[in-house]
């Protein structure tokens, strides 16, 4: 009985996070998986992966951020668009999962075990408010994150993501249970929620730091997040834009961003976070 409910569960959420882009659900998706290979060390993190998605080309102008500031890679807009000091992250004040990630960040470290031994998978999936949402209503998954990788600056801000100069994706860490849900689930999740297709952004978020990706932490996620992608190619008329590469450094976004939606989001309007929870999660209104 546990397992079919957990079962149920992790469905619900699927069903709950599915935007059918296309016509093709997440079940679709998990329904082409097998079983992954044994995880291998987290020295992979970081590492170049086989070129299986588009590369992230087509340079955006301007675009805009989550909360309606403008970002730009014009340098002149860079120039000119922080006269005074960077106010920096406050890392001290961040909990759970976000203290536990800055304490990696601020050394340097990409590990595919969490403190207490669960492991990490992060994706990239446009504004992560929603996609946060999605992984914490997962069975086993037992803690969350916001924040932003794959980039090359140090400690950056939301500001700096937005203006698309840093390089950085915004993201989602997750801490799971792999013996309660597996990361061919968190695939399905994710993929349930995005459109692959898209270059550059999500919906009408647009900009690099939007772009979608899978960053593995072993070669098993590796060979899973492959094995996912290779699958959804037939689903789709554009070529996969998704990108799966090995992670590199995440650094937490600022205490504001975390748990988002649950605390109340744009509208002050707290959405429910609760394991198996089905409710239409809502980013902007």
């Amino acid at each position: 009985m546990k397992m079919i409910s957990r079962a149920f569960m992790i469905s619900a959420a699927l069903a709950a996070s599915t935007r059918g882009r296309n016509g093709v659900s997440a079940f679709a998706v998990l329904g082409r998986l097998r079983p992954s290979s044994a995880a291998g060390a987290s020295s992979f993190a970081g590492k170049a992966l086989p070129a299986a998605v588009a590369p992230r080309s087509s340079p955006v102008a301007a675009f805009t951020c989550a909360d309606g500031s403008r970002g730009s890679r014009d340098a002149m807009g860079m120039l000119f668009s922080n006269p005074f000091k960077k106010k920096e992250v406050d890392y001290e004040e961040l909990e759970g999962g976000a203290e536990e990630a800055a304490r990696a960040a601020l050394k340097g470290e990409v590990p595919s075990k969490s403190e207490a031994g669960h492991d990490i998978a992060t994706f990239a999936g446009g504004c992560f408010w929603g996609l946060e949402l999605a992984f914490q209503r997962v069975p086993g998954v037992v803690a969350t994150s916001v924040g932003y990788t794959q980039g090359a600056v140090e400690k950056p801000t939301y500001g700096e993501v937005c203006s698309g100069s840093t390089g950085h994706t915004e993201a989602v860490q997750v801490y799971y249970n792999p013996s309660e849900v597996s990361f061919e689930e968190l695939c399905g999740v994710f993929f349930g929620r995005i459109n692959p297709t898209q270059v550059n952004g999500q919906g009408g978020d647009r900009g690099t730091q939007y772009r979608t990706g899978v960053y593995p932490h072993t070669k098993g996620q590796s060979d899973v997040a492959l094995k996912v992608v290779d699958g959804l190619r037939g689903n789709y008329k554009q070529p996969i834009a998704t990108e799966i590469e090995g992670a590199k450094v995440y650094w937490p976004a600022e205490l504001y961003h975390q748990q988002y939606l649950p605390k109340g989001g744009p509208n002050g309007m707290a959405q429910n976070a609760e394991k198996g929870a089905t409710e239409t999660i809502r980013c902007y209104r």
